[in-house]
């Protein structure tokens, strides 16, 4: 009993309190941007988790990675609000501690084996190393602890009837920006190829720290065996080699700031055309691809239309992958494609844009747009040069307006729906607290007829009348206690205390002072 009185003593502190919701604030956030960040990007966290189904030996559950993506965005992300709310307090305590208490030794694997050099857990939003996230696990352990020992002192901000509308309203939300983010591209980009960016200056940063060379090796393959070239000697007229892949010869250096050093286009016959693409002052449009054999055709429609018009107004078409020749083939015999085939890392493609395929539109080395193919403009928008058509300009990305408009659209149905609840629960409140007041009144007013019961017996001995009469005054009798709180334990303790022995004497009350 003195433990429970203790521990009782401790959580009423003012600061264990304040300690409380700074803890559920600050785990809930975490949570809510880790799951934000992954369901924006749903493709980038398709790729994380195809490095660690490789790394763990788990290829067969590939086909999986994008069911796995979106359920983690929208778990993560429910369970942060729920924790920020305080909503469905034992459950969400539960389900934040489990999570934990699995990913903590995970991670812990992680820093250790290295398998994966990051984990993804804040996607491209904030990159950690293994070790960062290790620590930063064991640190929401702690806290998370901390809050499942105190649990009955969260205090959620909505009222349990409605907690399930914040819950469903959280995963549509989490959906819904996921859906946009695999169907077209995503509503926030935290890669470094962002529209209206000058990719030859950004490549031309000078750098000092330790990282890449900018130095490249490509591979090429012929009679079943591989060879590295260097940009010296690499077969550019030797077509009975066969481009595989290119790889970066890391080197120490220097970094000062951080810029683009994986953009590097090859042509099979010119090498390196980089900076040609890069200096061209024409518009170019670049259709990339990082596996060609597994791009969506069902837009080739758009795609050949949109080369049919670069040719017409004489604006440069290629297509950018990372795949083989043998599915290049196949690719042009499916689709009748002409443009010409260009390579790129792999990687770098990914990283440019998620959908596969996509199209860049470029000017000058500048970003104009980025689009999916199933957002690509159709033969009735191009109607005359780019110059004259909107799809022509810059379409500048702006953070700040995307991060304003997805607050606004998950705060604002939030608040009107606490606003309404706690407008209703008052009415509910009042109508209430009136009912109670007229029981009440009810209640007194039937007192006078415990009054009447004697004069009625002495002027009426009918029993039935009697019983009714008894039956009247009980009823309204426990209606009284029960608004008010009153027990019979309580009845019956002021009765004893009104029946007193003193002595060997039974002091009885008269009856008028009950």
């Amino acid at each position: 009993m003195e433990n429970k009185n203790t521990v009782e003593s401790i959580e009423n502190k003012w600061w264990i309190r304040l300690l409380i919701i700074l803890s559920r604030w600050a785990v809930g956030a975490t949570f809510i941007f880790s799951g934000f960040v992954k369901a924006i990007d749903p493709m980038g966290s398709v790729y994380k988790f195809n490095d660690y189904f490789v790394a763990f030996g788990l290829e067969f559950l590939i086909p999986l990675s994008l069911i796995f993506a979106v359920l983690l965005a929208a778990f993560e992300f429910m369970i942060g609000v729920n924790m920020f709310l305080g909503s469905y307090r034992r459950l969400t305590s539960w389900l934040v501690l489990f999570t934990m208490i699995f990913m903590t030794p995970l991670t812990l694997y992680l820093a250790i084996a290295n398998p994966v050099s990051d984990c993804g857990c804040f996607g491209d939003a904030l990159i950690l190393t293994n070790w960062q996230t290790f620590f930063k696990n064991v640190l929401l352990l702690a806290i998370t602890i901390f809050l499942f020992i105190f649990n009955n002192r969260i205090r959620g901000i909505y009222n349990r009837p409605v907690q399930w509308i914040t819950v469903l309203y959280s995963l549509i939300f989490v959906f819904a920006i996921s859906w946009i983010g695999y169907n077209y591209q995503p509503i926030l980009d935290f890669r470094p190829y962002k529209s209206g960016l000058n990719l030859a200056k950004a490549m031309g940063t000078e750098s000092s720290g330790t990282g890449s060379s900018g130095e490249y090796l490509f591979i090429y393959e012929k009679d079943g065996k591989q060879q590295e070239f260097t940009l010296d000697n690499y077969p550019v007229d030797d077509t009975t080699w066969t481009f595989v892949d290119r790889v970066e010869k890391k080197t120490p250096v220097i970094q000062e700031d951080e810029f683009i050093k994986d953009f590097m286009i090859i042509s099979p016959d010119l090498g390196d055309v980089t900076d040609e693409i890069l200096t061209n002052k024409n518009y170019q449009f670049l259709l990339l691809s990082s596996d060609i054999a597994k791009a969506d055709d069902s837009e080739i429609d758009r795609i050949n239309e949109i080369y049919d018009y670069a040719l017409v107004h004489g604006y440069n078409f290629y297509c950018v992958t990372a795949s083989s020749q043998e599915d290049i083939a196949r690719w042009q015999d499916d689709t009748g494609a002409e443009y010409p085939f260009y390579y790129m890392d792999e990687t770098a493609i990914k990283t440019i844009m998620r959908a596969n395929p996509s199209m860049v539109l470029l000017k000058d080395g500048v970003i104009y747009w980025k689009r999916s193919a199933s957002s690509l403009p159709d033969e009735s928008v191009l109607t005359a040069p780019l110059e004259k058509l909107s799809l022509g300009q810059i379409r500048m990305y702006n953070a700040d307006r995307r991060i304003m408009f997805l607050v606004l659209i998950y705060l604002v149905p939030m608040l009107i729906l606490l606003l309404t609840e706690k407008t209703v629960a008052a009415i509910i409140v009042n109508i209430k607290n009136l009912r109670m007041k007229r029981r009440q009144e009810k209640a007194l007013r039937s007192k006078g007829k415990r009054i009447n019961i004697e004069k009625e017996t002495t002027k009426n001995d009918n029993k039935e009348e009697l019983v009714g009469e008894i039956s009247d005054l009980l009823f309204h009798t426990f209606v009284l206690m029960n608004d008010r709180g009153v027990s019979l334990e309580d009845i019956q303790n002021k009765l004893k205390e009104r029946h007193q022995v003193t002595g060997n004497k039974k002091e009885f009350h008269t009856r008028g002072d009950y």
